[in-house]
Order: C-alpha cells, then sequence, then structure tokens
C-alpha cells in the first residue's frame, strides 16, 4: 500500500509540470536567451558534418539528402 502512495505521489509530481502556453506567452519562450547551445553557430556545423558523414538528414528541420549539399 505505502508503495502505491509513492507511485500516485510520482505520477502527480509529473503530470502537474504540463501547461498551455498562450500565444502572448510564447514570444518570451522563443527568445535567444531560452536556447540552450553555449554555440549554435558551431552546433549547427557539427550537425552538418554528422549528417554528411552518416549519409542521412533530418530531424532539425533541413530539406535536403544526406549529401550534403543542401
Amino acid at each position: 500500500m505505502k508503495y502505491l502512495y509513492i507511485i500516485i505521489f510520482f505520477l502527480l509530481l509529473v503530470l502537474s509540470g504540463c501547461t498551455t502556453v498562450q500565444p502572448w506567452e510564447r514570444e518570451r519562450l522563443a527568445d535567444p536567451n531560452m536556447i540552450f547551445d553555449d554555440n549554435p553557430i558551431q552546433k549547427g556545423i557539427k550537425d552538418h558534418y554528422i549528417n554528411i558523414r552518416e549519409g542521412s538528414e533530418g530531424g532539425n528541420g533541413s530539406q535536403s539528402g544526406g549529401c550534403g549539399c543542401g
């Protein structure tokens, strides 16, 4: 019975973190200060290099093949 209370507690804790973002709040969330990367340009170069080496592309918004020409 004790484990049931612990599971319910953690379930409520996880579900309480969900929220709906209103349109007027999205501007603040899209602020460049909210980006977690230290250097987004360097990350883009690294992602491009990895995509060329692996021959794959996708998951980051690019619309090109894996040849590195996009």
